[in-house]
């Protein structure tokens, strides 16, 4: 061993050597091993790092999304809601119905979206025969 030439490897940075001989070159010293380790582990966490920030990144980016597909659902009914309608509570005057079953109707009318868009869809004897309806008045 005395006659064999020693390789003096750097393999720490605080410049400290370890000496390796020529026949075991090839298997690395353990402090060695323990930084390669470290090294490949610190290398894996980062790029499992970067792997949650990107997901994060498109979450926040659909959610963000999301709420403002939800804002604009908002605006619009606020918009539409402000819009002009029909006078409703003019057309049950012309019905020859009482002042109470007018208010009735109207609340009724107004309680559900649908009933309100059916009674602007049907004209003349159509359209008294639905409040009457909606009103419970059995015999039209």
């Amino acid at each position: 061993m005395m006659n064999e030439h020693v390789h003096h490897i750097d393999v720490n940075d605080d410049d400290e050597e370890v000496e390796v001989e020529p026949d075991h070159s090839a298997s690395l010293p353990r402090s060695n091993q323990q930084n390669s380790a470290s090294s490949s582990s610190r290398h894996r966490k980062r790029n499992a790092d970067t792997d949650i920030q990107k997901e994060m990144a498109k979450a926040f980016g659909e959610i963000t999304s999301e709420s403002v597909d939800q804002f604009k659902t908002i605006t619009n009914s606020l918009v539409k809601g402000s819009e002009p309608r029909p006078n409703i509570a003019a057309e049950l005057a012309k019905m020859d119905l009482s002042i109470n079953d007018q208010i009735k109707a109207l609340r009724l009318i107004l309680e559900k979206a649908s009933d309100e868009r059916t009674f602007l869809t049907l004209d003349g004897a159509m359209r008294k025969a639905f409040v009457l309806l909606l009103l419970g008045v059995k015999e039209l």
